[in-house]
């Protein structure tokens, strides 16, 4: 009996089954059920033998069989990709490990040879970018120009040079391909078409579609088994939203006509931090004994919003300033030292730092993405399967339907879902329509919504803009949010008017509130001393910090509202200032706003 004969047979039975070898090997890999296959573990522990052999094989064989052993190769270098390397990916870093193994000439040349290299009409480009509309209007709230077009010419010389190493190394070792499976990817996710693909791949920028698809499915794979490890922890946290895909048909049909627009919903899973436990999490039936859906709950007195105030007590200091006026004192000074003339940046060190109320500590949490569902979570029952799914994905089930020990019994435990407030309003309408049922589950008993503090920050944006920019009546005061976005941004008033979106509403926001500030401290010096005309000629006086620190302290107590308005708009209509008053209560929820993001990005949680 020949030696081939059994290869034969494999072959044949390979071409019975309708499977190529390619397919047979990659899916052999990257599929987690055969991770503990002896067939798996033999071709690991070989791994070297096989990729040499297919390396050989490629030089010596015509050019058709060269592409297909040279695509496999990389295919099974995709497949070691793991989401920590993508993540972690950077040029720098990627820059900086070329630079430690290259030789010594190359070591001497200059980065500034390759930005030297720059056409004239790439010069010329860089030259006229600007920081945008709003920062080349406050040219004193932006770093030096010079200065930023010289960090962005670094990086793309950075760029070019990993770039051109890259492509020559991969030409020496296929299985040198780092920057091109991280290109593979993103290509990937842009749905970039198959033959700009190919075309890259040529050019040796980036990994073939082969490699492409062998990746995802290996990542997929790995991103399933952790995001069951996490969930049957207990100690995570859900998190989904709603968002659209515009599917558009090549061939127009009666059928298909008006059904392009797809409402999906996707989700994420992320770990619960700062040494939460799942006991911290057993409360499930206790909250429910508490809970005003429990017809048999014990009744309880209901609490306004009155009775946060004794949670935190909130006892003025020695110039008689709040917690909030502190805060107010402290940004007043913190924009002139940033954004003021140059005298005022001296001062810098000597900014005090905040007090927190209560902050926990700002640690960076690694979020895991599930897989996206067929699901419209703009309806209640969209919400139920919403939720059911990402626990699903999570392996956690009910608990009647199930006999795996893996799978733990969340009846006793709570589990936070994170989403909109729409969201969270749906989930409440859950819950009133099934605290009849008998079971934990069916009541949902185990969903705790919590609000993203990213959508509470959506919510004051668009509180803002209803109240100084939606209504026309505001735009006659000559000292509005209007007028002063005919200064900043000319262009777009129109835009702000009718529905500007919160990226333009937190930059506005921002930016006014700087100019307003660094105002009142124009207007109060003036008050001080009459030939201090501006903010140039009040630094010109020199004043300390202490006096500064002063008049930060008068600038929070007088030029923003607070329970004196009132008595103000008592008066008669000869003694009002209706300016003035607009521009306290302006100040006042700016402030506000800058308080809420500050406590967002320092943990305060109270």
């Amino acid at each position: 009996m020949s030696s081939s004969a059994p290869i034969d047979k494999v072959l044949d039975t390979l071409q019975l089954v309708g499977i190529s070898v390619s397919y047979f090997l990659l899916e052999l890999l990257a599929n987690k059920e055969y991770i503990n296959h002896i067939v798996v573990k033999d071709i690991l522990q070989n791994k070297q033998l096989i990729l040499d052999a297919l390396l050989k094989s490629a030089e010596d064989s015509p050019r058709t069989e060269l592409k297909w052993a040279t695509d496999l190769i990389k295919d099974i270098c995709a497949l070691r990709n793991v989401p920590e390397q993508l993540e972690d990916f950077s040029i720098e870093e990627l820059a900086k490990d070329m630079e430690k193994l290259a030789p010594v000439p190359g070591k001497d040349r200059d980065e500034h040879q390759l930005v030297a290299c720059m056409d004239s009409d790439e010069e010329a480009y860089w030259e006229e970018l600007g920081e945008g509309d709003l920062e080349g209007i406050i040219s004193g709230l932006a770093n030096d120009a010079e200065s930023s077009v010289e960090n962005q010419r670094k990086a793309k010389a950075l760029l070019r040079k990993v770039m051109v190493l890259s492509i020559m190394m991969r030409s020496t070792n296929q299985r040198s391909n780092t920057l091109q499976s991280l290109m593979g990817m993103f290509l990937q996710s842009t749905h970039t078409p198959q033959k700009v693909i190919e075309t890259l791949e040529r050019m040796g920028v980036s990994v073939s579609v082969n490699a492409i698809f062998a990746a995802t499915r290996s990542l997929s794979a790995q991103t399933h088994c952790t995001l069951r490890s996490l969930g049957q922890s207990l100690l995570a946290a859900y998190v989904y939203d709603n968002f659209d895909v515009d599917l558009k048909s090549h061939e127009h049909k009666i059928e298909n006509s008006n059904e392009s627009l797809k409402h999906l919903t996707s989700g994420l899973m992320f770990p619960l931090q700062h040494c939460t436990s799942q006991e911290d999490l057993k409360c499930s039936e206790e909250l429910w004994l508490k809970s005003s859906l429990n017809p048999r709950a014990e009744v309880l007195p209901k609490r306004g919003w009155k009775d946060l105030l004794s949670l935190q007590p909130d006892t003025p200091n020695s110039s008689g300033l709040t917690r909030r006026d502190r805060f107010n004192s402290w940004k007043f000074l913190s924009d002139l030292v940033t954004y003021g003339p140059p005298y005022f940046t001296q001062f810098k060190d000597q900014l005090r730092e905040l007090e927190l109320v209560e902050g926990i500590p700002v640690i960076k949490t690694p979020t895991i993405a599930a897989l996206a569902m067929d699901v419209s979570n703009s309806t209640v029952a969209g919400n139920i399967q919403s939720v059911i799914n990402l626990l699903e994905q999570g392996g956690i089930t009910e608990p009647d339907t199930f006999d795996d020990p893996e799978i733990p019994d969340i009846s006793e435990y709570v589990i936070l879902f994170h989403g909109d407030l729409g969201t969270g309003e749906r989930l409440q309408v859950v819950q009133q329509c099934r605290a009849i049922e008998n079971t934990s589950w069916d009541r949902f008993q185990h969903v705790v919504f919590i609000p993203g503090m990213f959508h509470l920050k959506m919510a004051a944006a668009d509180s803002i803009w209803r109240t100084f920019l939606q209504s026309g009546a505001v735009h006659l005061d000559e000292t509005s949010l209007m007028r002063d976005m005919g200064v900043l941004c000319p262009k777009e008033t129109g835009l702000y008017g009718l529905k500007p979106g919160f990226r333009r509403m937190h930059q506005l926001i921002g930016y006014d509130g700087i100019c307003r500030r660094l105002d009142c401290w124009r207007v109060e010096a003036q008050k001080r001393d009459t030939n201090c005309t501006d903010l140039e000629a009040f630094a010109a006086s020199e004043p300390s910090y202490e006096e500064l620190q002063k008049m930060a302290d008068s600038l929070a107590r007088d030029y923003v509202a607070d329970h004196k308005i009132r008595r103000m708009r008592n008066k008669s209509a000869a003694e009002r200032d209706q300016q003035h008053e607009n521009g306290l209560l302006l100040n006042k929820y700016v402030l506000l706003y800058e308080e809420l993001s500050y406590a967002m990005n320092f943990g305060d949680i109270s």
